[in-house]
């Protein structure tokens, strides 16, 4: 057992992070035409009523203008079968869309295929956090999907729990 610190180093953050396991979901925008979607595993509920979740933007990210000035965004929750498209996304490139079969949301925004869940949301609010934006949104719209979640802890995407007990162990 590590002895607590008072001196905070990047690594030993991330790694005390990672102990936590996390669900995987991919966050698509879009704005002026330009489609966004990005892998993300910092999603949360913030509120039942009203409805509002958030999730954070790296303030380096390549579609954070976009993000940033859409009105609203679509989350969608992966399950353990789509690890190959949360590496796609996750690269911050189009490649994802290009694999992906993707459903439109109400207003228009593209749902990833096969996830566990759907969300449409308004952005409502963003706020600085760090390297980081965080963004707020109302959820407008959603649909719960049948399936087991792909989930995200040590740095590594496991979609077999029996992974998980097994890297827990080690």
């Amino acid at each position: 057992m590590m002895v607590a610190s008072t001196t905070i180093e990047i690594a030993d953050l991330r790694r005390a992070c990672g102990r936590f396991a996390t669900g995987v979901a991919v966050v698509t925008a879009c704005h002026g035409g330009q489609v966004v979607g990005m892998t993300i595993n910092s999603f949360s509920s913030v509120s039942l009523q009203p409805p509002l979740v958030l999730w954070s933007l790296r303030n380096g990210a390549k579609s954070r203008q976009v993000f940033e000035t859409a009105a609203s965004f679509a989350i969608s929750i992966l399950s353990s079968e789509q690890a190959r498209l949360a590496r796609c996304f996750a690269v911050g490139s189009l490649e994802g869309f290009a694999m992906a079969e993707t459903v439109a949301s109400p207003g228009g925004l593209p749902l990833i295929a096969g996830a566990i869940a759907h969300m449409e949301c308004a952005t409502c609010d963003i706020r600085n956090g760090g390297d980081h934006r965080i963004i707020i949104g109302s959820v407008n719209s959603l649909a719960v999907h049948e399936g087991a979640p792909l989930l995200f802890y040590g740095g590594q995407l496991l979609s077999d729990t029996k992974n998980l007990e097994q890297l827990v162990k080690s």
